[in-house]
């Protein structure tokens, strides 16, 4: 859709709203889904977090002392969770924002293709 010849192909007239809603729509719908991975995967690390400190935390009552090294493993598995939550939300709201500017580069691109012409 970069080459105007693609663009003139798909939209030989000047689209309407309609119709530029209906051809990116699923693109859009992939799209949308990329903020719910974001979120629902730092909620997981999050989670994973709180669980690896029960864990510390756990262990060392079970254990009756506190010491470095059984916290130590607790928020080891709480670093990991976090880690991994964030390797997953950040690439997803980062492609998330950029096919939202791709859809609306190329649909300035077909607006801009017809007005010329006028």
């Amino acid at each position: 859709m970069e080459r105007k010849e693609t663009r003139k192909t798909y939209f030989p007239n000047l689209p309407n709203e309609e119709e530029l809603d209906l051809f990116f729509s699923p693109l859009e719908r992939i799209a949308s889904w990329f903020p719910t991975i974001a979120s629902l995967s730092m909620l997981l690390g999050l989670l994973g977090t709180v669980i690896g400190i029960n864990t510390a935390f756990g262990e060392m009552e079970a254990q009756g002392k506190v010491s470095l090294e059984i916290l130590a493993g607790g928020i080891k598995d709480a670093l990991n969770t976090t880690i991994v939550g964030l390797l997953v939300a950040i690439p997803s709201l980062f492609f998330h924002r950029v096919i939202e500017n791709k859809i609306r580069y190329i649909s300035e691109l077909i607006i801009k293709d017809h007005t010329k012409l006028q």
